[in-house]
């Protein structure tokens, strides 16, 4: 499953006997680049941590995978951000839970065949792309954010039926092109918080806006009732639809069309 050469760890995890398994990534400080690809192996990917001070640790068994940093308190000393890449399959379906912590991170999870997303980000960079739809629905995604930039784009690509965003002390932008097959449900929960929603003119979509102690920005593409905003495909009433709810507190809202 893991081979090591120097400072460099080599992963390779095949898929485990549950139809859909889990992966779950646990990291700290490091650079994380996570990329689809085809083949039978579920995972392939390389660790390289130069001052050997957060070394990973991998887990595989019957329900998953685990990959998970470590912190050894016998050589901690001055540290070099480590680099994680992984390679996952579009093989078989999926779930992701990922807990990433002070980190700059990539995640092109275009086409792979996700059946949930749960993402807590922490105090980092965090740039999310679904690049290709998902060829499954996702019955549910979850994205927590901390004190860090974090960058959502071809939301629509990812087959949600819902969405939860809750975020903190953040800069957030979250960017809903791309294929919209299905009724969607979108919640933002923001506090101290800079967001940017971006809405293609030509999705049919309704954003309500609770806010309190925060300013709001509005493009032209958008036409209001009250608390709510339409693009012209919403006020049509076309469907697929996407219904996104944004309570947001003493911060600055953006809603624009592209």
């Amino acid at each position: 499953m893991t081979t090591t050469t120097g400072d460099t760890v080599r992963i390779e995890i095949p898929f485990p006997p549950r139809a859909v398994p889990t992966l779950r990534l646990r990291t700290g400080p490091c650079h994380l680049r996570f990329t689809p690809a085809e083949g039978p192996a579920w995972i392939n990917g390389t660790y390289s941590d130069p001052t050997q001070t957060l070394p990973i640790d991998i887990r595989s068994e019957d329900a998953g995978a685990t990959i998970a940093q470590r912190i050894d308190l016998a050589t901690v000393g001055e540290i070099q951000l480590p680099r994680l890449d992984l390679a996952i399959s579009r093989e078989r379906p999926f779930a992701v839970d990922i807990q990433a912590g002070a980190s700059d991170s990539t995640f092109d999870l275009g086409g792979l065949p996700l059946t949930r997303l749960v993402m807590k980000a922490g105090a980092g960079r965090f740039d999310v792309d679904f690049s290709t739809r998902n060829p499954m629905t996702m019955a549910r995604m979850d994205l927590e954010l901390g004190a860090g930039a974090f960058f959502a784009r071809h939301l629509a690509n990812a087959n949600f039926a819902e969405l939860r965003v809750g975020g903190g002390i953040s800069a957030c932008t979250l960017d809903f092109a791309g294929d919209l097959r299905g009724d969607a449900n979108a919640r933002v929960d923001a506090g101290f918080a800079s967001l940017d929603i971006v809405v293609p003119a030509a999705t049919s979509a309704r954003v309500l806006v609770k806010s309190f102690a925060a300013g709001t920005q509005v493009s032209s593409g958008f036409t209001r009732s009250g608390d709510t905003y339409y693009t012209p495909p919403a006020v049509a009433g076309q469907h697929p639809l996407l219904a996104i709810d944004i309570s947001m507190a003493f911060g600055m809202l953006g809603l624009r069309t592209p």
